[in-house]
């Protein structure tokens, strides 16, 4: 108990402190030019996850081929990668525009730990019994969405629909709102572009598989020296994230929109396993280079 001089105000409560606080960062965000800026401030002052749509899909396929190739089970690629991105697929449109009376909100049924609890519980039964692990798939994309998010963060839309429906009066014009501050970030057509790349590059193994064959030691380089970039980058982002380089740092990392220690932390993780994948595809590289 914090003890009052007579004659003094009371101190001020953990509440009206961490509502003081969003409304300097608003301010602050909007002298500096950031997106987030473009959001209503709406009270909510926690650290509450801020991954934007192609981030999601960035590490979702990250997140799917690694755990692809770590099973050695092609299966799991593509249901991971759709369930990164499904709870924003699913939600938004419901809680914006189909039943934004109702919901207002983005965050309902894909974002909820029950309902990946039962995709969870369904998918293990029908890969134990049934050998197929589709559904056990996409809960754990689902799941590792929730995780960037930062769900427990917002204790009422991780657990729907256990606390009932709080509605709002956000529709429409605030998704449009969400998805001009999305673009308005580098970092999502940064990311655009990488998937783009990635997605070309597919192909071409596919279609023009003996061209890229003869040229095995050139791409076992190129995916190396992007594993030891990947590594450079989780350990710059992961240190600003514990506030030992943040000050050398934050501003760059602006470029991605986060501000927020556990941000900087997930972020990191997430470019450790782009590292762990591409130093994976180097290996295979090598190894086919010897056995071919």
């Amino acid at each position: 108990m914090v003890a009052r001089i007579p004659g003094t105000l009371h101190p001020p409560n953990r509440t009206s402190r961490s509502l003081l606080r969003g409304k300097i960062r608003v301010v602050l965000r909007r002298r500096s030019g950031d997106p987030r800026s473009l959001i209503p401030y709406t009270g909510y002052t926690g650290s509450q996850g801020f991954m934007l749509f192609f981030f999601h899909l960035f590490a979702g396929i990250i997140f799917g081929l690694l755990v692809g190739d770590l099973l050695h089970d092609r299966r799991w690629i593509l249901p991971c990668i759709i369930g990164a991105v499904l709870p924003d697929l699913i939600d938004k449109p419901v809680g914006y525009f189909f039943f934004a009376d109702l919901f207002g909100n983005g965050r309902i049924f894909m974002h909820s730990i029950v309902m990946v609890s039962l995709l969870l519980l369904f998918g293990f039964l029908a890969w134990k019994y049934w050998h197929h692990p589709e559904v056990l798939a996409v809960a754990f994309g689902i799941l590792f969405h929730q995780v960037l998010d930062q769900m427990w963060e917002v204790p009422e839309d991780w657990y729907f629909p256990l606390f009932g429906v709080s509605p709002s009066n956000r529709g429409a014009d605030y998704a449009l709102v969400l998805v001009l501050r999305d673009f308005r970030f580098g970092s999502e057509w940064f990311f655009i572009f990488i998937i783009i790349c990635s997605i070309i590059l597919v192909l071409a193994s596919r279609y023009a598989g003996n061209l890229l064959s003869r040229h095995r030691h050139a791409l076992a380089w190129l995916t190396g020296a992007g594993a030891i970039v990947c590594v450079i980058i989780a350990g710059i982002t992961i240190g600003t994230g514990i506030a030992l380089l943040k000050r050398s740092f934050f501003l760059f990392f602006r470029f991605f929109g986060w501000d927020t220690s556990f941000e900087f932390f997930i972020g990191g993780i997430v470019f450790l396993m782009c590292a762990l994948l591409l130093w994976r595809m180097r290996s295979h590289l090598l190894e086919d280079t010897r056995t071919g």
